[in-house]
């Protein structure tokens, strides 16, 4: 689909589909008032026959109105016309888009600009919250198949901007929206993909694509195993031991020559692109959902992405920790004792709390990059899942100006996030009478123990901690990867830019 914003005249504009606004009580939007007036009040006359109240998500499609060239009109519910909450604003969108997947129409114009959305910069998140929902409700998992099909109509959307002054901040949020949705996108594509597929040395060349589109300001190394025995990353080393596919660590450097902060920013995903729990191994239901144990390295694929479509003046380092966990002859086993990266002994208690390893060297190895902020991004525990449920990702950080500005991003994004706790007491749990510390806790607060292990090794920068083993994918009907937290985390990094409008 491609967009575009305009400020239209929309009683002359010759489309498919003109999507307007209408309130509770049947209260008209301006865009809606101004075409009744064209069309001699017969917009008003049908909807006086009671089809449409104007509650949230009610639709109602008219045809052949007097005096308007377009050859459909959609009214849509939008309830309260002062302030519409932006999750209400994403049903809304998806009720529209709902009726245009079954008209053959293929130019299509929403006319949403005068709406009151509960966020500042109303124009900028109008444009941002409607490409962003029109995308994801519109986007359907690529099929592993011969044949490829595309049966989307729309191939030209118009965002109708009623001020002219708004059109800069909208051509703005245009901008930044379909970066972050290319990253959005390109995070589940490779989410939903088969393991025998999306496996480590996948992952790798996947970032090497990434070099040879953006290389004018990414540099990418990848860290196979050999390497990471001489860099003496042995519990990573240790979950890969019982796979066929090797592990490898795939690095991005984004840099742009003018930035404008001197920050280094270190985003590290965990990879597991499956994950069968090796020797303690996972119960058979569901496995299958473990190849979605990498979105933390497809949510900083996707990213990266979004930082290079923008060419955003910053310094981000992208780590993918590209690994699989398989039961073998040289797999690690409850009871072996690991030396990490740091230096410092794990003692295995349960082989399927494997990710905390893979991603402890991983922390241990970006020290080189003297980061200021490290954020990792993993499907950690089912605990978390247990404690938050499939809407909230858990958050942990060190540093509470950090916790500030990944809840700020939260709210503007409707990307939900809750804090927990990292104190002593929790750390306690992890105590091993043969190592430094045990791989698990007890079996209670198993998020904030895997947490608490994390934070040993992030104690040289200001470092959270995202578990989104309850956000990152859907295991209902229509099961697939979310792609979140891209969205958050894009939107975090624009905040490190005050305001930044190119």
């Amino acid at each position: 689909m491609n967009f575009f914003v305009k400020n239209c005249l929309l009683e002359q504009e010759n489309t498919d589909c003109i999507i307007l606004a209408i309130f509770s009580s049947c209260e008209f939007s301006e865009s809606l008032h101004d075409l009744n007036k064209c069309s001699d009040n017969y917009i008003s006359s049908l909807v006086k026959l009671g089809d449409i109240q104007g509650k949230i998500g009610e639709t109602l499609l008219l045809y052949n109105i007097p005096n308007i060239i377009s050859k459909r009109i959609l009214l849509v519910g939008c309830g309260n016309k002062n302030k519409i909450h932006k999750s209400d604003f994403k049903k809304i969108i998806e009720s529209s888009t709902k009726v245009l997947k079954k008209l053959a129409v293929k130019n299509v114009i929403y006319s949403f600009s005068e709406l009151i959305i509960d966020v500042n910069n109303n124009i900028y998140w109008i444009i941002r919250v409607l490409l962003l929902s029109i995308e994801n409700s519109f986007y359907n998992i690529l099929k592993i198949n011969s044949v490829k099909k595309n049966n989307l109509n729309i191939n030209h959307i118009t965002f109708n901007v009623l001020i002219k002054y708004d059109l800069h901040h909208a051509q703005v949020s245009l901008k930044h929206s379909l970066a972050i949705s290319h990253g959005i996108q390109s995070a589940k594509n490779l989410s939903n993909l088969p393991p025998n597929i999306c496996n480590p040395l996948y992952l790798s060349y996947e970032v090497k694509k990434l070099y040879k589109k953006y290389k004018k300001n990414i540099t990418i190394e990848i860290i196979d195993m050999e390497q990471m025995k001489k860099l003496g990353m042995h519990a990573y080393l240790a979950v890969g031991n019982g796979a066929r596919n090797k592990s490898f660590m795939s690095i991005i450097k984004y840099s742009r020559k003018d930035i404008i902060t001197k920050k280094t920013i270190v985003l590290v995903g965990k990879g597991l692109t499956f994950d069968s729990g090796g020797i303690s191994i996972k119960p058979s239901a569901n496995m299958h959902y473990m190849k979605y144990d990498m979105c933390g390295a497809a949510a900083v694929y996707g990213i990266l992405i979004m930082v290079a479509e923008l060419e955003l003046p910053l310094t981000i380092i992208g780590i993918l920790s590209g690994c699989e966990n398989m039961p073998g002859s040289q797999a690690f086993r409850p009871g072996d004792v690991l030396t990490t990266m740091s230096g410092k002994t794990v003692e295995i208690l349960n082989t399927d709390a494997e990710g905390r390893l893979v991603l402890c060297d991983s922390l241990t190895y970006v020290e080189r990059f003297a980061p200021d902020i490290v954020i990792d991004i993993a499907t950690l525990t089912g605990a978390c899942v247990t404690a938050l449920g499939e809407s909230i990702s858990g958050l942990f950080s060190n540093n509470q100006d950090l916790e500030k500005q990944l809840y700020l991003a939260s709210q503007q994004t409707n990307d939900q996030v809750w804090s927990l706790p990292l104190v002593s007491e929790y750390q306690k749990k992890l105590t091993s009478n043969i190592a430094d510390f045990s791989n698990t806790g007890t079996s209670s607060a198993g998020a904030i123990t895997a947490a608490c292990f994390l934070s040993n090794f992030t104690k040289k920068y200001k470092w959270a901690h995202l578990d989104i083993a309850g956000t990152a994918w859907t295991s209902n009907k229509k099961s697939g990867a979310t792609g979140r937290p891209v969205e958050l985390l894009c939107q975090f990094l624009l905040n490190q830019l005050n305001n930044y409008d190119e």
